[in-house]
């Protein structure tokens, strides 16, 4: 069982796991995110179809009716526990997040609005597991910016035993996370999530894993990348509220508009690719969790500045040239360069990455150009500031034909 979907993520593990594996795969949703593209003038990259029209086209290429739809509200507990006491999932996949920083600080509502999808939501699935459906592994989506407001040489997986110093004496703090702190209302209900992870598992002996997943590019995988698969496309978000930075970019690049880097581009981020994301999610589904078990993972196949993302894409058509904004949101300067430790389960994806995101990048400008005419420019650039009441978005404080050195800066993940 796939929450979410309908979503970037959510439609394209649903569609890689039915079309892979013999597994049966039912998507859940309640379509909020299409409602909420439109009040923040979202639009995608390839005309995004209904779940029934796209598991219609699913069941016809590949002649499969291991995919379906349940339309279900996740903020009513009640509708929540019918559909997992109907199917009682071997696995769970939470991925039903708003997952847009810009968005949850535009308004008082849209903030509002991100807790509780992100964290209600969250809690009712737990409830429901906990009731009904024991053994299913849930699999929750976290994110990487939970420790962006942390300033660290070392992100581990699991808990450690911590000392701190505190007027000329030394104090532990035994089997604890590494605090986390977040720079937006996003991601800080991301920190909620994994704590309330952390507690379920424990208080009702459940199989839980919480993935702190980098940033997303990427438009395709190969089952909907073909055009005569059209009909099977994710929804790709371009814009400056739901679009990742990768892909705007990547946008940018393909109608002839200067790469928008903002601030100075030193904030780093972790990245990985959607082909990556999901070959690592169906691993996921095979992992052996205990029943009182917590797993937390790191999702990530590279770590990148911003401005190095320009860069690398600038390379590709030296006509690219890299504009800075002043930056919208509230994002620090650390001290200290993280090293992020890997999980097993996903070490694999490290191999040759650098070789694969030459590969990943060719095939998404191939696939955006091929669908260049769709891409609205003015709805890339920043509307949303981290100020509440401010009336004024940035407009470019430099450029030039080539991107200029960055220096490092220790945050993991930014939705930008």
């Amino acid at each position: 069982m796939i929450l979410g979907g309908d979503g970037y993520l959510g439609w394209t593990l649903g569609l890689a796991m039915a079309s892979r594996t013999g597994r049966r795969v039912v998507l859940v949703d309640n379509l909020i995110k299409r409602c909420w593209e439109k009040e923040a003038g979202a639009k995608v990259l390839v005309p995004l179809r209904s779940p029934a029209n796209r598991i219609a086209e699913y069941r016809r290429i590949f002649g499969k009716q291991n995919l379906s739809f349940e339309k279900v509200e996740l903020l009513d507990p009640d509708a929540v526990e019918r559909v997992v006491a109907r199917y009682r999932p071997a696995v769970i996949i939470n991925a039903a997040q708003q997952p847009s920083a810009p968005f949850s600080m535009s308004s008082a509502r849209n903030a509002a609005a991100t807790f509780s999808n992100n964290t209600i939501g969250h809690l009712n699935v737990l409830w429901a597991i906990g009731r009904l459906s024991k053994s299913t592994t849930y699999i929750k989506l976290g994110s990487a910016g939970c420790y962006m407001g942390t300033d660290t040489d070392y992100i581990p997986l699991s808990k450690k035993d911590f000392t701190f110093e505190d007027r000329g004496l030394q104090y532990k703090v035994l089997q604890g996370f590494l605090p986390m702190q977040a720079t937006d209302f996003y991601h800080q209900s991301k920190i909620l999530d994994l704590l309330i992870d952390d507690l379920c598992s424990n208080m009702w002996a459940l199989k839980v894993v919480t993935v702190q997943q980098a940033t997303i590019f990427g438009a395709t995988i190969p089952e909907n990348h073909s055009e005569e698969r059209c009909g099977l496309a994710s929804r790709f978000n371009y814009d400056a509220v739901f679009g990742t930075v990768f892909n705007r970019f990547v946008c940018q690049m393909v109608i002839g508009h200067p790469l928008t880097v903002y601030g100075d581009g030193s904030q780093r981020t972790g990245l990985i690719s959607l082909a990556d994301t999901v070959d690592s999610f169906l691993d996921l589904s095979e992992l052996k969790v205990e029943s009182g078990e917590h797993t937390v993972l790191h999702n990530y196949t590279h770590r990148l500045s911003i401005g190095e993302i320009a860069e690398k894409l600038a390379a590709i058509d030296p006509t690219a040239r890299i504009d800075h904004l002043t930056n919208p949101r509230r994002e620090p300067s650390g001290k200290l360069e993280p090293q992020v430790e890997v999980h097993e389960a996903i070490q694999a994806r490290h191999a040759d990455k650098e070789a694969r995101l030459q590969t990943d990048m060719a095939t998404m400008l191939e696939f955006t150009r091929r669908y260049k005419d769709n891409i609205d420019a003015s709805i890339i650039l920043p509307k949303v500031s981290w100020s509440p009441g401010s009336a004024e978005m940035p407009a470019p404080v430099s450029s030039s034909p080539e991107a200029s050195p960055v220096t490092a800066s220790y945050a993991l993940h930014q939705a930008h």
